[in-house]
C-alpha cells in the first residue's frame, strides 16, 4: 500500500512537472510571438536600395548623364510651368554647361514672374560679369544686397566686379566687412589681396596672400599674388621663390587635367550637373508639398555624387518630417560615418534609434556623444535617457 502511495505520488509530481513544462513552453511561445522584433536585421539602407523610377547605370557616359538632367527638366517644366524656381533650375543647368545665353533667358523669365527673386538676380549678375558688363553686375549685386543682405555669395561677386571696374577701394571695404564674419573665406582673402595690389598697398597685399596660403597651401592664385606683392616691394628673392611655387602648382594642376584623364573628368562633371538638377528640382517638389518626390530626387543626386553632406542633411530632415524614421536613421548612420566626432549627428542618430525602439543602438550613440562632450548639457540629459532605456 505504501509502495502504491509512493508510486502515485511520483506520478503526480511527474504530471505537475510536465504541466509546468508545458506552461513554460507555452509562455515562451507567447513571449516569442509578442516580443519586439528587430525589423532592421535584413533591411537594406535607403541609400543603397533601388530608387523608384531611376534608370541609371554606374558606367553611364557623360552624354547619358546629361540626358538624365534633360528628362528631369522637361518633366519639371510640364508640371510647374509658371513657377519662377523652374526657370532658375533650368538656368542653373544652362550656366553649368556654359550656355550663358540660355541661362540669361531663363533667369530673365524667373525675374519677370517674380521681380524680387534673388536667385535669378544673382544668376543675371554672374552672366553680366562673364560678359564683362561689370557696372551691370555691380548694380544687380547691390539690388540683391538690399533684398537679402545676408547672402554670403553676393559680396564676393560684388567685390570682384568692383575690382574689374577699377574700384579697388570700394572692393576692399566690401571684402573687409565680409571677412568680419567669414574669416576663413580664401576667395575673399585673395580678392582683398588683389585690391591692395591695385591700390599699391603692397605690404597689406603680401599679408593677405600669405594668410590665404595658410588656409589653402595649394592655392595657385595666392602664390602668384604673393610673388607679385614681393616683386613690387623689391624683394626679388621671395618674389622668385613664390613664382617658382606658383609654376609648380600650376604644372601639378595641368598634369591632373592631362588628356588621358579628360574623359573621366568630363563624366564626373556631367554627373555633377545631373545631380545638381535633381537637388534643385527636389527643392521645388518640397515647396509644393511633395516630400516623397523630393526625397526620391535627392537620393538620385546622392547616387550620382555621393556624400555631399548638405544634401544628406536635408534628406534626413525630410524623411523625419514625413514620418519615415527608418529612412532618417539610415541617412543618420551614413552622416555619422562621414564625421564620427560630430556631436550633433551622434545625438540626432541616438534620438532616432530611441524613437524606433532600438534601445541598444540608441545607448551606443548616446554614450559616444557623452564621450565626445561630457560637459555638454545635452549629454547630461543623454545620461538620463540611457538610464530610462536601461530600465525599460
Amino acid at each position: 500500500m505504501e509502495q502504491l502511495t509512493e508510486n502515485s505520488s511520483s506520478r503526480v509530481q511527474i504530471a505537475i512537472i510536465g504541466a509546468l513544462l508545458l506552461v513554460a513552453v507555452g509562455l515562451l511561445g507567447v513571449w516569442l510571438y509578442l516580443r519586439p522584433v528587430d525589423t532592421n536585421v535584413d533591411r537594406i539602407s535607403v541609400l543603397d536600395a533601388p530608387i523608384d523610377g531611376f534608370d541609371y547605370q554606374p558606367d553611364a557616359s557623360a552624354a547619358e548623364l546629361l540626358k538624365l538632367a534633360d528628362v528631369t527638366l522637361d518633366d519639371l517644366s510640364s508640371r510647374f510651368p509658371d513657377v519662377p524656381q523652374t526657370f532658375n533650375v533650368i538656368a542653373n543647368r544652362d550656366f553649368l554647361v556654359s550656355d550663358t545665353g540660355a541661362a540669361k533667358s531663363n533667369w530673365t523669365k524667373a525675374v519677370e514672374l517674380e521681380p524680387s527673386n534673388t536667385e535669378a538676380l544673382f544668376g543675371l549678375a554672374n552672366v553680366a560679369f562673364e560678359d564683362t558688363r561689370y557696372e551691370d553686375a555691380i548694380g544687380i549685386c547691390e539690388t540683391i544686397d538690399r533684398l537679402a543682405p545676408n547672402n554670403p555669395k553676393v559680396p564676393l561677386l560684388l567685390a570682384d566686379a568692383l575690382l574689374h571696374a577699377g574700384k579697388a577701394d570700394e572692393a576692399a571695404l566690401v571684402l573687409e566687412q565680409h571677412l568680419a564674419t567669414e574669416q576663413g573665406s580664401v576667395q575673399a582673402i585673395e580678392l582683398l589681396g588683389n585690391a591692395h595690389l591695385q591700390t599699391k598697398s603692397y605690404e597689406k597685399a603680401a599679408q593677405c596672400f600669405q594668410r590665404a596660403i595658410d588656409f589653402a597651401p595649394k592655392s595657385k592664385d595666392a602664390h602668384y599674388g604673393l610673388a607679385q606683392a614681393f616683386a613690387r616691394l623689391g624683394d626679388r628673392d621671395n618674389a622668385k621663390r613664390f613664382m617658382e611655387r606658383f609654376k609648380n602648382i600650376a604644372k601639378e594642376i595641368g598634369d591632373e587635367h592631362a588628356e588621358e584623364a579628360k574623359a573621366f573628368e568630363d563624366r564626373n562633371y556631367a554627373a555633377h550637373v545631373a545631380a545638381q538638377v535633381y537637388v534643385d528640382s527636389a527643392n521645388i517638389f518640397r515647396a509644393q508639398g511633395d516630400i516623397a518626390t523630393a526625397c526620391n530626387y535627392i537620393l538620385r543626386a546622392h547616387r550620382l555624387q555621393p556624400d555631399v553632406e548638405p544634401w544628406l542633411t536635408e534628406l534626413q530632415r525630410m524623411f523625419f518630417s514625413n514620418g519615415q524614421l527608418d529612412e532618417a536613421a539610415d541617412v543618420g548612420e551614413h552622416l555619422v560615418g562621414l564625421a564620427p566626432q560630430d556631436l550633433e549627428r551622434r545625438l540626432n542618430l541616438a534620438s532616432l534609434y530611441a524613437d524606433l525602439g532600438r534601445a541598444d543602438d540608441a545607448i551606443e550613440n548616446y554614450e559616444a556623444a557623452i564621450e565626445l562632450a561630457p560637459d555638454d548639457p545635452r549629454c547630461q540629459q543623454a545620461k538620463q535617457i540611457i538610464n530610462q532605456l536601461n530600465a525599460s
